[in-house]
């Protein structure tokens, strides 16, 4: 081989390196970006599943309030009665209506 056609595949091989490095590069940037995304996205699951958590107390709470408070609409509506019932009974004078 001559000298000139020696460089020339030296030239050619060192451009191929090139392009390959370049290729490598990116494929390292796009692996970084891979990983940054997976670590963002479990962060989010771990705090989409301590909200469900908060979400399942609060849900248990307000049907423990839901009880109370039909309890006690139910014992206001008794005292009710009986007040209205006993102003009936006044107003009435005593007798059977």
């Amino acid at each position: 081989m001559t000298d000139p056609e020696t460089n020339r595949r030296f030239d050619r091989l060192e451009v191929k390196i090139d392009k390959l490095t370049e290729v490598l590069t990116n494929v390292a940037r796009v692996e970084e970006k891979l990983i940054g995304t997976d670590a963002r996205l479990k962060r989010h699951e771990h705090r989409l599943d301590e909200n469900e958590k908060k979400i399942e107390e609060v849900d248990n709470q307000v049907r423990t309030n839901s009880q109370v408070v039909k309890v006690g609409q139910a014992i206001a509506a008794s005292v009710w009665a009986a007040f209205v019932g006993a102003l009936v009974y006044i107003f009435t004078g005593g007798t059977d209506v």
